[in-house]
């Protein structure tokens, strides 16, 4: 039972965290996009499109931070065995994470945030940038860190100590799982966000609020969506391959909803076929409706239907990610690092009475912060462009 809670909990607050890491990903590409040509033209219309759509940012990239240390904590809360053996590996990208990438990000949202029309164009594509920056190393390294997780390369398991001791920097850094894993997830991002993107412009298209404006980022969200849902089965497909070598275990979950562990319960694997192919289905839903949008565009851009269904999808690419996080997590079991330590071997040894009340707290608490999350964002979208009623 403690271990299930243990799992329950985590994998709850990393869901709830995911809410916002995929859009912050995605939507500080997008304004990197519209400040760049304001940068480049003077126009005006994408200096209100990269305000609108930064601040949004500022939003979500604060519940972010939230979310992420309430996940963080329960290493030691949880599971102090598998910090206690994973710390020489486990610590060294989060405090480059933290030292470099968290301080970069949060240092110039801090400046777009309170400063933004304050400061010169060049300043601002600057911001935006190391704001970029920041998002992608950020990233980069915890997806370094579950990449180990998935194929530890760089280090050595000392079963006597029941610790892992980290032996090359180089190999954790370009692990190819980390990073067809990364590629993966920011492709996720980018289509999630241009999802979101597109039914946020389509509102004020319908609304006839700066219409001209609106298009102009509908368009561009079109284009993200169609190319990103293509290039996912592209980078997915090799991605597969690579797991098949390192992982054939979970490849046989995928494929024949089996498991060749014994400690894995026969229900696992077929939750693990069917995430991956609600996961495929999906993605074939995105690459049609990318078509589609693109394609006709010109003649559904002002659609009332249009709109509702670009409302109606946003959920859709959520979901699609939470399904692909399963196929990860799941697809590893019963290995918390594959082939090195199992998942029951890293909880911590804590009342499974206090683990309870902790994912109740969590509960509530989430609750809470999505609701004060959809509140500022949606009067943020109402509200338009900064300066205007």
């Amino acid at each position: 039972m403690l271990e299930i809670l243990s799992r329950l909990q985590f994998a709850f607050t990393v869901a709830f965290h995911f809410l916002f890491v995929p859009f912050t990903i995605g939507l500080i590409i997008f304004v990197l996009i519209f400040e760049h040509k304001y940068y480049k033209t003077d126009d005006i219309k994408y200096k209100r499109l990269s305000d609108f759509f930064g601040n949004l940012f500022i939003i979500n990239y604060a519940f972010g931070i939230v979310t992420g240390i309430v996940m963080t904590v329960q290493f030691g809360t949880n599971w102090a065995e598998y910090s206690r053996a994973m710390g020489d590996v486990f610590g060294s990208p989060l405090v480059i994470e933290a030292l470099l990438a968290f301080f970069l990000e949060a240092t110039f949202s801090g400046i777009w945030a309170f400063r933004k029309n304050r400061i010169s164009k060049t300043f601002r594509l600057v911001t935006v940038w190391m704001i970029f920056i920041g998002v992608l190393l950020s990233a980069l390294w915890i997806i370094s860190a579950n990449g180990f997780m998935q194929n530890p390369v760089g280090a050595t398991w000392i079963a006597e100590e029941g610790r892992v001791v980290f032996s090359s920097f180089s190999e954790l850094f370009f692990n190819p799982y980390s990073w067809y894993m990364f590629l993966h997830t920011n492709l996720a991002s980018i289509l999630l966000t241009g999802f979101i993107v597109l039914a946020i412009s389509m509102y004020h298209i319908q609304r006839k609020y700066h219409e001209d404006t609106f298009k102009i980022s509908a368009k561009i969200a079109a284009w993200v969506i169609l190319i990103s849902a293509i290039s996912m089965p592209i980078v997915g497909y090799t991605y597969m391959n690579f797991i098949a070598a390192v992982q054939p275990d979970k490849i046989n979950m995928i494929t024949n909803g089996i498991s060749a562990a014994p400690e894995v319960s026969a229900v696992l694997p077929i939750i693990v076929k069917t995430a991956f192919h609600s996961m495929t289905v999906l993605g074939t839903i995105f690459i049609l409706f990318g078509l589609y949008v693109v394609v006709f565009y010109n003649k559904v851009h002002e659609s009332v239907n249009l709109k509702k269904i670009a409302f109606f999808m946003i959920p859709l690419p959520y979901i699609a990610i939470i399904t692909g996080w399963m196929v990860t997590e799941m697809g590893r079991q019963p290995w918390i690092i594959y082939n090195m330590m199992k998942v029951s071997e890293g909880i911590s040894t804590v009342p499974v009475s206090q683990v309870l009340f902790s994912i109740i707290l969590l509960v509530v608490f989430y609750v809470l912060l999505f609701f004060m999350d959809y509140y500022l964002s949606i009067k943020a979208i109402k509200k338009g462009f900064e300066g205007e009623n």
